[in-house]
Protein backbone atom coordinates (compact mmCIF):
# COMPACT_ATOMS: atom_id res chain seq x y z
CA UNK A 1 0.00 0.00 0.00
CA UNK A 2 1.36 3.02 -1.30
CA UNK A 3 2.19 6.26 1.18
CA UNK A 4 -1.24 7.93 -0.24
CA UNK A 5 -3.48 4.61 0.62
CA UNK A 6 -2.04 5.10 4.24
CA UNK A 7 -3.04 8.36 4.30
CA UNK A 8 -6.42 8.20 2.47
CA UNK A 9 -7.00 5.42 5.01
CA UNK A 10 -5.55 7.80 8.26
CA UNK A 11 -7.90 10.17 7.21
CA UNK A 12 -11.09 8.21 6.96
CA UNK A 13 -10.59 6.63 10.45
CA UNK A 14 -10.00 10.28 11.75
CA UNK A 15 -13.25 11.36 10.01
CA UNK A 16 -15.48 8.29 11.29
CA UNK A 17 -14.44 9.12 14.78
CA UNK A 18 -15.18 12.94 14.54
CA UNK A 19 -18.27 12.20 13.14
CA UNK A 20 -18.64 9.46 15.41
CA UNK A 21 -17.84 11.78 18.59
CA UNK A 22 -20.43 14.31 16.98
CA UNK A 23 -22.80 11.48 16.47
CA UNK A 24 -22.63 10.80 20.25
CA UNK A 25 -22.11 14.38 21.29
CA UNK A 26 -25.63 15.75 19.67
CA UNK A 27 -27.74 12.93 19.99
CA UNK A 28 -27.06 10.69 23.00
CA UNK A 29 -24.67 13.19 25.73
CA UNK A 30 -25.53 16.26 24.62
CA UNK A 31 -29.74 16.09 25.36
CA UNK A 32 -28.63 14.74 28.78
CA UNK A 33 -26.98 17.50 29.52
CA UNK A 34 -29.38 19.99 28.19
CA UNK A 35 -32.55 17.87 30.22
CA UNK A 36 -30.27 18.49 33.59
CA UNK A 37 -29.66 21.56 32.75
CA UNK A 38 -33.20 22.33 31.90
CA UNK A 39 -34.39 20.61 35.35
CA UNK A 40 -31.97 22.85 37.25
CA UNK A 41 -32.82 25.81 35.71
CA UNK A 42 -36.43 24.97 36.85
CA UNK A 43 -35.23 24.16 40.16
CA UNK A 44 -34.21 27.50 40.82
CA UNK A 45 -37.23 29.30 39.04
CA UNK A 46 -39.15 27.28 41.81
CA UNK A 47 -36.88 28.29 44.41
CA UNK A 48 -37.19 31.63 43.37
CA UNK A 49 -40.78 31.73 43.24
CA UNK A 50 -40.68 29.85 46.44
CA UNK A 51 -38.54 32.76 47.69
CA UNK A 52 -40.91 35.74 46.27
CA UNK A 53 -43.69 34.22 47.87
CA UNK A 54 -41.63 33.63 51.32
CA UNK A 55 -41.22 37.48 50.67
CA UNK A 56 -44.80 38.71 50.44
CA UNK A 57 -45.89 36.63 53.38
CA UNK A 58 -43.28 38.12 55.65
CA UNK A 59 -44.81 41.50 54.03
CA UNK A 60 -48.54 40.27 55.06
CA UNK A 61 -46.96 39.38 58.80
CA UNK A 62 -45.41 42.21 59.10
CA UNK A 63 -48.79 44.65 58.56
CA UNK A 64 -50.67 41.63 60.64
CA UNK A 65 -48.14 41.93 63.36
CA UNK A 66 -47.88 46.08 63.30
CA UNK A 67 -51.85 46.04 63.49
CA UNK A 68 -52.37 43.83 66.07
CA UNK A 69 -49.67 45.45 68.19
CA UNK A 70 -51.14 48.58 67.36
CA UNK A 71 -54.49 47.53 68.67
CA UNK A 72 -53.09 46.21 71.48
CA UNK A 73 -51.48 49.55 72.61
CA UNK A 74 -54.66 51.34 71.82
CA UNK A 75 -57.11 48.59 73.43
CA UNK A 76 -59.97 50.43 75.26
CA UNK A 77 -60.95 47.29 77.55
CA UNK A 78 -58.77 46.60 80.47
CA UNK A 79 -59.15 43.58 82.90
CA UNK A 80 -56.81 44.42 86.56
CA UNK A 81 -55.29 41.18 87.96
CA UNK A 82 -57.17 41.36 90.56
CA UNK A 83 -60.65 42.58 91.74
CA UNK A 84 -62.58 42.52 95.21
CA UNK A 85 -65.93 42.29 95.26
CA UNK A 86 -65.42 45.65 97.82
CA UNK A 87 -64.68 47.28 94.83
CA UNK A 88 -67.22 45.88 92.00
CA UNK A 89 -69.96 47.30 94.73
CA UNK A 90 -68.15 50.38 94.58
CA UNK A 91 -67.97 50.53 91.16
CA UNK A 92 -71.61 50.07 90.38
CA UNK A 93 -72.55 52.65 93.21
CA UNK A 94 -70.92 55.03 91.24
CA UNK A 95 -73.24 54.10 88.08
CA UNK A 96 -75.92 54.86 90.23
CA UNK A 97 -76.06 57.70 91.83
CA UNK A 98 -79.63 59.06 91.24
CA UNK A 99 -82.89 57.90 89.45
CA UNK A 100 -83.48 54.24 91.31
CA UNK A 101 -85.73 53.63 94.09
CA UNK A 102 -84.18 51.03 94.85
CA UNK A 103 -80.63 48.68 93.65
CA UNK A 104 -80.11 45.91 95.34
CA UNK A 105 -76.65 44.20 94.59
CA UNK A 106 -76.06 40.50 96.05
CA UNK A 107 -73.07 38.58 95.55
CA UNK A 108 -73.69 34.98 93.92
CA UNK A 109 -70.28 33.51 92.96
CA UNK A 110 -66.92 33.56 91.12
CA UNK A 111 -65.98 31.52 88.43
CA UNK A 112 -62.17 30.83 87.71
CA UNK A 113 -60.81 29.48 84.16
CA UNK A 114 -57.49 29.14 82.69
CA UNK A 115 -57.04 32.08 80.87
CA UNK A 116 -59.47 34.67 82.92
CA UNK A 117 -61.94 34.70 86.51
CA UNK A 118 -65.15 36.77 87.01
CA UNK A 119 -67.66 37.24 89.68
CA UNK A 120 -71.21 37.12 89.37
CA UNK A 121 -73.49 39.56 90.69
CA UNK A 122 -77.58 39.55 90.99
CA UNK A 123 -78.92 42.68 91.16
CA UNK A 124 -82.67 43.61 91.14
CA UNK A 125 -84.54 47.05 91.86
CA UNK A 126 -86.76 49.70 90.24
CA UNK A 127 -86.42 53.18 89.15
CA UNK A 128 -86.94 55.33 85.76
CA UNK A 129 -86.09 53.91 82.18
CA UNK A 130 -83.36 56.44 81.13
CA UNK A 131 -81.13 55.84 84.54
CA UNK A 132 -81.40 52.34 84.01
CA UNK A 133 -80.37 52.76 80.42
CA UNK A 134 -77.22 54.83 81.20
CA UNK A 135 -76.02 52.36 83.55
CA UNK A 136 -76.56 49.41 80.75
CA UNK A 137 -74.54 51.74 78.57
CA UNK A 138 -71.79 52.28 81.14
CA UNK A 139 -71.71 48.66 81.77
CA UNK A 140 -71.29 48.15 78.23
CA UNK A 141 -68.99 50.96 76.97
CA UNK A 142 -66.65 51.59 79.90
CA UNK A 143 -62.96 50.74 80.18
CA UNK A 144 -63.66 47.98 82.50
CA UNK A 145 -64.23 44.70 81.68
CA UNK A 146 -68.10 44.38 82.47
CA UNK A 147 -70.82 42.13 81.19
CA UNK A 148 -74.63 42.05 81.67
CA UNK A 149 -76.83 39.27 81.39
CA UNK A 150 -80.49 38.19 81.97
CA UNK A 151 -82.08 41.70 81.57
CA UNK A 152 -85.58 41.61 82.82
CA UNK A 153 -88.09 44.43 83.04
CA UNK A 154 -91.76 44.95 83.92
CA UNK A 155 -93.18 48.56 83.84
CA UNK A 156 -94.36 49.99 87.11
CA UNK A 157 -96.31 53.46 88.16
CA UNK A 158 -95.94 54.81 91.21
CA UNK A 159 -97.10 57.58 93.10
CA UNK A 160 -94.50 59.93 94.83
CA UNK A 161 -95.15 63.38 96.51
CA UNK A 162 -93.77 66.18 95.57
CA UNK A 163 -91.36 67.90 98.14
CA UNK A 164 -92.18 71.46 96.82
CA UNK A 165 -96.13 70.98 96.56
CA UNK A 166 -96.72 68.34 98.78
CA UNK A 167 -98.97 67.19 96.03
CA UNK A 168 -98.81 63.26 94.58
CA UNK A 169 -97.10 62.99 91.02
CA UNK A 170 -97.70 59.74 88.99
CA UNK A 171 -93.82 58.63 88.16
CA UNK A 172 -93.90 56.19 85.33
CA UNK A 173 -90.74 53.90 86.45
CA UNK A 174 -89.62 50.43 85.47
CA UNK A 175 -88.69 47.06 87.99
CA UNK A 176 -85.54 44.95 87.01
CA UNK A 177 -83.40 41.63 87.58
CA UNK A 178 -80.14 41.24 85.90
CA UNK A 179 -76.68 39.51 86.47
CA UNK A 180 -73.61 41.29 86.09
CA UNK A 181 -70.13 39.64 85.43
CA UNK A 182 -67.15 41.49 86.58
CA UNK A 183 -63.86 40.35 84.83
CA UNK A 184 -60.26 39.98 85.81
CA UNK A 185 -57.19 37.93 85.85
CA UNK A 186 -56.68 37.95 82.20
CA UNK A 187 -53.33 37.19 80.30
CA UNK A 188 -50.40 38.94 80.75
CA UNK A 189 -50.79 42.61 79.31
CA UNK A 190 -54.44 43.24 79.97
CA UNK A 191 -53.67 44.07 83.33
CA UNK A 192 -53.37 48.31 83.20
CA UNK A 193 -51.09 49.01 85.84
CA UNK A 194 -51.32 52.47 87.15
CA UNK A 195 -54.24 53.47 84.63
CA UNK A 196 -56.82 52.29 86.73
CA UNK A 197 -57.27 53.55 90.34
CA UNK A 198 -57.41 50.57 92.25
CA UNK A 199 -59.28 50.15 95.52
CA UNK A 200 -61.98 53.15 94.71
CA UNK A 201 -62.86 53.47 91.10
CA UNK A 202 -62.78 49.34 90.30
CA UNK A 203 -61.58 49.44 86.87
CA UNK A 204 -62.07 53.19 85.84
CA UNK A 205 -59.73 55.04 84.14
CA UNK A 206 -57.91 58.23 85.49
CA UNK A 207 -58.44 61.25 83.60
CA UNK A 208 -55.16 61.65 82.16
CA UNK A 209 -55.26 57.80 80.93
CA UNK A 210 -58.65 58.14 79.65
CA UNK A 211 -59.13 56.79 75.80
CA UNK A 212 -61.16 58.56 73.70
CA UNK A 213 -63.16 57.13 71.30
CA UNK A 214 -65.14 58.56 68.40
CA UNK A 215 -68.52 58.66 69.07
CA UNK A 216 -70.01 57.48 65.81
CA UNK A 217 -68.52 54.40 67.46
CA UNK A 218 -70.68 53.86 70.63
CA UNK A 219 -74.09 53.95 70.92
CA UNK A 220 -76.86 56.55 71.76
CA UNK A 221 -75.98 57.84 75.17
CA UNK A 222 -79.68 58.86 75.41
CA UNK A 223 -82.26 55.95 74.58
CA UNK A 224 -84.23 57.76 71.65
CA UNK A 225 -87.61 56.64 73.48
CA UNK A 226 -89.11 55.30 76.23
CA UNK A 227 -90.84 52.36 75.61
CA UNK A 228 -92.75 51.81 78.92
CA UNK A 229 -94.48 55.73 78.93
CA UNK A 230 -97.38 55.09 77.42
CA UNK A 231 -98.08 57.65 74.12
CA UNK A 232 -101.60 56.93 74.84
CA UNK A 233 -102.90 57.22 78.18
CA UNK A 234 -106.26 55.37 79.22
CA UNK A 235 -106.37 58.22 82.42
CA UNK A 236 -105.47 61.48 82.26
CA UNK A 237 -102.85 62.97 84.92
CA UNK A 238 -103.93 64.41 88.14
CA UNK A 239 -103.93 68.80 87.76
CA UNK A 240 -101.57 67.98 90.86
CA UNK A 241 -99.74 71.90 90.10
CA UNK A 242 -103.30 73.22 90.33
CA UNK A 243 -102.40 74.80 86.55
CA UNK A 244 -105.78 76.63 84.95
CA UNK A 245 -107.97 74.22 83.74
CA UNK A 246 -108.79 76.38 80.41
CA UNK A 247 -111.43 73.93 79.25
CA UNK A 248 -113.43 74.69 82.52
CA UNK A 249 -112.38 77.87 83.65
CA UNK A 250 -113.44 81.36 81.95
CA UNK A 251 -111.94 83.86 80.05
CA UNK A 252 -112.51 87.46 81.75
CA UNK A 253 -110.20 89.42 79.22
CA UNK A 254 -107.13 89.34 77.35
CA UNK A 255 -104.71 92.41 78.00
CA UNK A 256 -101.08 92.69 75.76
CA UNK A 257 -99.65 89.72 75.90
CA UNK A 258 -101.43 88.33 79.02
CA UNK A 259 -104.73 86.12 79.23
CA UNK A 260 -106.56 86.74 82.43
CA UNK A 261 -109.16 83.26 83.41
CA UNK A 262 -111.44 83.21 86.23
CA UNK A 263 -110.58 79.36 87.56
CA UNK A 264 -111.87 77.54 91.25
CA UNK A 265 -112.73 81.30 92.19
CA UNK A 266 -110.04 82.86 91.67
CA UNK A 267 -108.44 85.45 88.84
CA UNK A 268 -105.14 83.83 87.19
CA UNK A 269 -103.30 85.22 84.79
CA UNK A 270 -101.30 83.03 81.99
CA UNK A 271 -98.83 84.38 78.78
CA UNK A 272 -97.84 82.90 75.29
CA UNK A 273 -95.93 79.67 75.93
CA UNK A 274 -97.06 79.30 79.86
CA UNK A 275 -98.13 76.05 80.87
CA UNK A 276 -101.94 74.91 81.93
CA UNK A 277 -103.64 72.00 82.39
CA UNK A 278 -102.43 69.35 79.99
CA UNK A 279 -100.53 71.89 77.62
CA UNK A 280 -99.56 75.70 76.92
CA UNK A 281 -100.77 78.64 75.37
CA UNK A 282 -99.87 79.13 71.87
CA UNK A 283 -101.26 82.50 70.78
CA UNK A 284 -103.04 85.41 72.01
CA UNK A 285 -105.21 87.04 69.91
CA UNK A 286 -106.30 90.47 71.87
CA UNK A 287 -108.46 92.14 68.85
CA UNK A 288 -109.98 89.22 68.13
CA UNK A 289 -110.47 88.14 71.44
CA UNK A 290 -109.01 84.15 71.45
CA UNK A 291 -106.45 82.51 73.06
CA UNK A 292 -104.84 79.26 71.65
CA UNK A 293 -103.96 76.65 73.26
CA UNK A 294 -102.23 73.29 72.70
CA UNK A 295 -103.61 70.69 74.76
CA UNK A 296 -102.03 66.98 75.16
CA UNK A 297 -104.79 64.94 76.42
CA UNK A 298 -102.95 61.21 76.99
CA UNK A 299 -101.09 61.06 73.69
CA UNK A 300 -103.62 62.89 71.41
CA UNK A 301 -102.89 66.59 71.43
CA UNK A 302 -105.95 69.00 70.34
CA UNK A 303 -105.60 72.20 69.85
CA UNK A 304 -107.87 74.50 71.33
CA UNK A 305 -109.23 77.85 70.54
CA UNK A 306 -111.10 80.13 73.48
CA UNK A 307 -113.69 83.49 72.72
CA UNK A 308 -113.92 86.05 75.08
CA UNK A 309 -117.15 87.49 75.19
CA UNK A 310 -117.42 90.20 73.19
CA UNK A 311 -121.17 91.55 74.39
CA UNK A 312 -121.44 94.42 75.90
CA UNK A 313 -118.29 96.69 76.72
CA UNK A 314 -116.59 95.26 73.79
CA UNK A 315 -119.18 95.22 71.18
CA UNK A 316 -118.14 99.09 70.74
CA UNK A 317 -114.37 98.75 69.67
CA UNK A 318 -115.75 95.73 67.30
CA UNK A 319 -118.47 97.54 65.46
CA UNK A 320 -118.49 100.07 63.19
CA UNK A 321 -118.85 103.49 65.35
CA UNK A 322 -115.17 104.94 66.55
CA UNK A 323 -114.19 107.61 69.11
CA UNK A 324 -113.33 110.45 67.93
CA UNK A 325 -110.73 112.99 69.77
CA UNK A 326 -112.93 116.01 70.43
CA UNK A 327 -110.51 119.38 70.25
Amino acid sequence: MTNVGYNILILSVCWILAVGGGVYATFVKQPGELDRVQKAEQMIQMEQAEFMALLVEETESEQLAAEAVSRWNSRYRAIPARLSSAEVVDYLNRLTPSGFESFDVSYDRTTELADYSYHTYRINGRGYFNSLYRFVWEIENGRAFYRLRDLSLDHIDVLKKDANTDRERLQVMVSFTLNVEAYFGGVEGMDPGDVLLAGTDAGLPTEAETIELPSDVLPARRAATNPFYPLIMDQLPPNTDNYVDVESATLVSIAGDVAVFQYNGEYRSVGVGDAVYLGYITELDQLGGKVHVRLNKGGIIDEVTLELDTAGRFMQARGANRLVPTE
